[in-house]
């Protein structure tokens, strides 16, 4: 059995506080005019092939293939962290102008779900703030309080147990709580400020201005999208590799592209519900939006911007001004340590200058449409539904979850996976800014896998999700409690929840028809999925947790995309058990409170089953992907890019209240 030092090295469930890392920074790091810190990501626009390598596809699937999890791999790489080196998690820019934002500054009553329902332009409660009757939206430094309190601030603190160490949680969730996410804003038109470009300090809640002028033209230029050439807000969303892979070395680029599909759903809802519809671009090029937004040279790279109407007034666009930023970058540790894989995945998705529209994705969906010709009501409220913004703010990543809880409602289950893969815009899905598809809805490239424990209503065993028939599709009926924690990287969390999901993605579709740059866009929509399953769980009761880390071919083996071999789920899941690693029934997390007598024999029914039963060596799962099962990983057309829970989670004694 593996040390609690190592374990703690490898579990990495989205903001799992039982096994992450403790940040406990509240000061800020040296400017980087006083050090002398190396970056590596400027090297990567320094490369010559770096613009012309998207579509030699080679790359995204070995990157793929070397960062996967095996039940031999956690135990055999295992690292220690330098807490000395450990990365300030917030950026700052000593020297710009700050404007302090109003906390707490009040938001609409709009429901979660009629916010998520509202996304793809469709009807829904949330539309109701397009209508003649509502006021306009008025655009000022309170809208912009309101959109960011409720999206990227700081939401909670917790401390260490003995240390009395404090540390933050953010509204948008983050792999190990290390937040790789920076967030800057072009606004024009917006009453009380400058127009300018803008970054969001989280810490203090406020804006800092980089420079002045009229950056969402300038921005829209950049971006290639004459059709919003005068847009009113543009946020840009970057991200800092080295935050995450302080801890999580190469794989880490794997969950800053979840944390960024987080942040981006968090950002569209938000907007939503205070009258700003939008949608995501993506593709760009990625030297001429780093220099746009002041970031050369920097440990920073442009990957998402979101635009929102309504567009600026006649006669209130102001001019720009020379690309002059004001202040300077924190360095956020003495060294930076470099993971050639992660720089030469991010190297491979770069897109050269000048970047054409997104290529067409209108088959994307084609084979999905032909089963399912007739799209469904997608117009009906939810039976359920709590106001948006006390839910953004009381969202949690879940320690683990109580076994012993009231089953979900099936009712329940099926209002959360209908609105989480509801329609919503992005120039890669085909619907903002460019063609239709032709399914009427933009492209999906992520399908659920669900393993249900606890749903009334629901037998026991392995789902697939159909979004466009909206019905649950049974593979396997059986326990699956002790599979599911030990595919999720033996997190008891997976089976004590009242279902688990493995995030399968279409990677060769994906890289088909975006090149490399399609490795970016599946982790986007699986972390736009999951921001919905967080907000969606707490809406009806319930809580969540994301899951980065999972043995990749096993859940591959289970599911039936991999032909069984020597190596088979049963085996190395009976010799985890054996280690005493899947105890499910007790909390993981040591300072969770005492098990009680029939929570501890629950545990031990769930370790005794028969095989063919909990691990499916008998039964094994048939790939409904259309896919023939093959021996070849690397091959493998649909791969799982990410896993999450929802349960009844246990209380977190280190939350301050």
């Amino acid at each position: 059995m593996l040390s609690s030092e190592v374990w703690s090295q490898y579990f990495d469930s989205g903001c799992h506080p039982a096994f992450t890392s403790e940040t406990r920074f509240e000061t800020h790091g040296k400017l980087s005019a006083d050090s002398g810190v190396t970056r590596f990501l400027p090297h990567v626009f320094g490369d010559p092939q770096s613009a012309i390598s998207n579509q030699d596809t080679r790359s995204l699937f070995d990157y793929h293939q070397a960062t996967k999890h095996t039940y031999h791999s956690v135990r055999a790489k295992a690292h220690a962290l330098d807490w000395s080196n450990q990365p300030v998690p917030f950026r700052t820019y000593e020297g710009a102008p700050v404007t302090l934002l109003s906390p707490q500054p009040g938001f609409p009553n709009t429901g979660t779900f009629e916010a998520m329902g509202a996304l793809g332009g469709g009807t829904g409660g949330a539309a109701e703030n397009d209508s003649e009757d509502r006021e306009p939206i008025r655009l000022d430094a309170k809208c912009l309080s309101r959109l960011l309190w409720h999206s990227m601030a700081i939401s909670a603190w917790k401390k260490v147990p003995g240390a009395g160490d404090r540390y933050s949680l953010r509204v948008n969730p983050s792999s190990g709580n290390l937040h790789p996410t920076e967030t800057y804003l072009a606004l024009t038109g917006f009453t009380g400020l400058d127009d300018g470009l803008y970054h969001y300090r989280a810490d203090r809640h406020a804006l800092e201005l980089r420079s002045r002028g009229a950056w969402t033209q300038h921005m829209a230029q950049a971006l290639l999208i004459p059709w919003a050439a005068k847009p009113s807000l543009i946020i840009g969303l970057t991200s800092i590799f080295w935050r995450e892979a302080w801890k999580y070395r190469d794989r880490a680029y794997r969950y800053s592209c979840h944390d960024l599909g987080h942040a981006m759903m968090s950002l569209l809802l938000a907007a939503r519900a205070l009258g700003l519809p939008g949608g995501a671009i993506t593709h760009f090029s990625d030297s001429r939006l780093t220099s746009a937004l002041g970031l050369t040279g920097s440990d920073e790279a442009p990957m998402i911007f979101l635009v929102f109407g309504p567009k600026i007034p006649a006669g209130q666009v102001s001019g720009l001004s020379r690309e002059i930023f004001a202040g300077v970058p924190n360095e956020l540790s003495q060294e930076e340590v470099p993971y050639e894989l992660l720089l030469r995945i991010h190297r491979s998705t770069i897109l050269a200058d000048p970047v054409g529209l997104p290529p067409n994705t209108s088959s994307a969906n084609a084979t999905i449409a032909d089963r399912q010709p007739i799209l469904p009501d997608l117009s009906r409220s939810p039976a359920r539904d709590t106001s948006l913004a006390a839910i953004a703010r009381r969202r949690r990543s879940a320690l683990d979850f109580d076994a012993r809880t009231t089953p979900m409602e099936r009712s329940e289950l099926e209002q959360l996976l209908d609105f989480a893969t509801r329609d919503w815009l992005a120039d890669w899905r085909g619907n903002f800014g460019g063609e239709i598809t032709t399914a009427g809805k933009g492209a999906d490239f992520v399908s659920l896998y669900l393993y249900v424990h606890r749903v009334r209503g629901c037998d026991p065993g392995v789902y697939r999700w159909d979004s466009y028939s909206q019905k649950l599709e049974l593979l396997h009926s059986g326990n699956v409690q002790r599979v599911a924690a030990y595919l999720s990287l033996e997190q008891t969390l997976a089976g004590n929840a009242c279902f688990t999901v493995s995030m399968v993605a279409e990677l060769a579709k994906a890289a088909r028809i975006f090149g490399n740059r399609g490795y970016r866009y599946v982790h986007f929509e699986a972390g736009a999925i999951g921001q919905r399953l967080y907000l969606g769980s707490e809406a009806l009761g319930w809580n969540a947790t994301g899951i980065g880390a999972f043995y990749d071919d096993d859940v591959h083996r289970y599911l039936g995309f991999l032909e069984e071999a020597d190596g088979s789920v049963s085996s190395t899941l009976d010799a985890a058990e054996r280690a005493t690693l899947v105890q499910l029934g007790s909390p993981t997390n040591r300072l969770a409170p005492p098990q009680h007598k029939d929570s501890m024999e629950l545990a031990l029914s769930f370790s005794g089953g028969s095989d063919d039963q909990l691990s499916g060596k008998k039964q094994p799962r048939e790939n409904n992907l259309g896919a023939a099962p093959t021996e070849d990983s690397r091959q493998l057309p649909q791969q799982v890019i990410y896993h999450f829970a929802v349960g009844r989670a246990i209380a977190d004694p280190r939350l301050e209240a």
